[in-house]
Formats: structure tokens, sequence, C-alpha cells
């Protein structure tokens, strides 16, 4: 059995990136992915019990609370692929049925914290995550951050690239049909404390500038996945208690030194 973002996984054991099984399961029991090449069920709007939806690659998911389970429809998925990105949706809806809150984001490790990175589909958040751990600052989560409580949970253990990266001095493999270069990420605690918030911009100058609560609170409760399905207030207020941050930095490989600099100095200067 195989563990990523909180749960506890049967069926993908070929899943190099997914680490052995150390963390308790969500809602008290695994959840089987499996996969099928045949005709799936109609599509069906998410609930407290099942959720059937067609993937952007014209595959259908059907995850169902009652069997535990995550099937996949259509053309058998790669390893490599199972892993990142195919098992961030059966990681958003299970999660989210159990209560946690999920954020389209990444998160590494400073001072024993999780600091959450977020941004759009091209902000750079994997290119940042990447330099960071190339930097010895540990990569908790790429893609799909779950919050379980005050605590990260860890996803699995790569983080997909677009492009190389100059001088990035780790070793990458190509994957997701030649069209990513992913990095493997060592093994990490399987879950830590938020530190705070990072939202990404591009811009002509490096800068960091802090996020008030009030605000910091209004892009939470915008960016969480699944927003249809109830949230708790009080951790939504908890999570926006933590420190936020906007890091804007020019679209330059060179910038990559002094980002790593300035950045570990805000979180540092946050720390209490």
């Amino acid at each position: 059995m195989r563990t990523a973002y909180g749960l506890r996984i049967e069926g993908l054991d070929e899943v190099v990136e997914l680490d052995a099984d150390s963390c308790p399961p969500v809602g008290g029991r695994p959840v089987t992915v499996r996969q099928r090449h045949v005709a799936p069920p109609p599509p069906a709007p998410l609930n407290a019990d099942r959720m059937v939806r067609i993937l952007a690659d014209g595959r259908t998911l059907d995850v169902n609370r009652a069997s535990g389970s995550a099937t996949f429809y259509g053309p058998p998925l790669a390893a490599d692929l199972l892993a990142h990105p195919y098992l961030a949706p059966v990681a958003v809806v299970v999660n989210r049925w159990a209560e946690r809150e999920t954020f389209h984001a990444g998160a590494f490790v400073h001072a024993g914290r999780a600091w959450v990175v977020l941004g759009g589909r091209t902000a750079g958040k994997s290119t940042l995550l990447a330099a960071l751990a190339a930097r010895d600052m540990p990569v908790l989560a790429d893609d799909i951050v779950v919050c379980a409580g005050g605590d990260v949970l860890a996803g699995p253990r790569c983080v997909d690239l677009r492009e190389p990266i100059p001088g990035l001095g780790l070793p990458t493999r190509v994957v997701r049909d030649d069209s990513r270069l992913r990095l493997t990420l060592p093994a990490v605690t399987p879950r830590l404390p938020v530190g705070g918030w990072i939202f990404l911009h591009w811009g002509d100058r490096l800068a960091v500038t802090p996020v008030g609560p009030a605000e910091l609170l209004a892009r939470l409760v915008t960016r969480r996945s699944l927003p249809e399905l109830p949230s708790d207030p009080s951790a939504l207020l908890a999570l926006a208690a933590r420190p936020g941050f906007d890091l804007t930095r020019p679209r330059d490989w060179a910038t990559l030194d002094a980002t790593h600099r300035l950045l570990g100095a805000a979180l540092t200067g946050s720390l209490p």
C-alpha cells in the first residue's frame, strides 16, 4: 500500500513516486485506484457519496465513497501519469469529503513548517519548488496541497517541469508522454504545520510584500478546490491567521539565487 495527500492507496504499488504506508487513511479506510478500458458510467454531479466526471483528455473518473474506490475509464495510464497528474483529482475529492481543505498549490519546508505556494497555471510554481529543492529546501507537495487542520500533508515525491532549469544540478527524467521533466524528491515528513502562504506574480523587479489577514482570508476562500462542498469557517480563519506574502519576480533564470535569499529572509523574519 502507498500513501500521498493523506490517503492510503491500494492498486498503485508500481508507482515509485508514492511513499510506503505511513499516513492514517482519510475517513478510516484506504482508497483503491483502478483502471478499466470499458464503457464508463454517465457523468454525475458531485454529492456526498459519489462523483463521476469527464476529464480533460476524455477519460472518465468515478470516485465512490461507499466502496472506497476511484476508477479511471479509458486507455490504460502509465505509472508516471498516475503519480501526477491523475492522482490529484482523486485526492481533492476524497479529502474534501473528509472536510479537509485542498488548493491547487505546492509547498516547501522552511524551519520545520510548510509554506504553501499559490499561483496560476503559468505562474512558475513547479519551477520555484524545483529551484528551492536544489537549494536544500525540502518540497512537501507539488500541484495539490491538502490541509488537515493546521497541517499540510505530503504529496507524491516529484516535481514536473515544462522545461529545463539552467544550473538546477539535480537529475530529471522525461515523463508524461515526453511532455515533462520529472525531478524525483526524497522522502519527507508526511505532515507539517502550515507556516504561511506565498502568492506568485511575474513583474519587473524582485519583491516580497505582506498580505493582510482579511485579504488573505478572501484569497483562500476563492482558491479552495470544489467550493460547492461546505467548508468550516473556523478552519479557514485559522489558516488565514498564518503569514501571507506576495512574491514578485522577473522571468529570468538568473534571479533564482536572489529569490531564494529574499524568500528565506522574509520567512525567517515572520517566525514567532
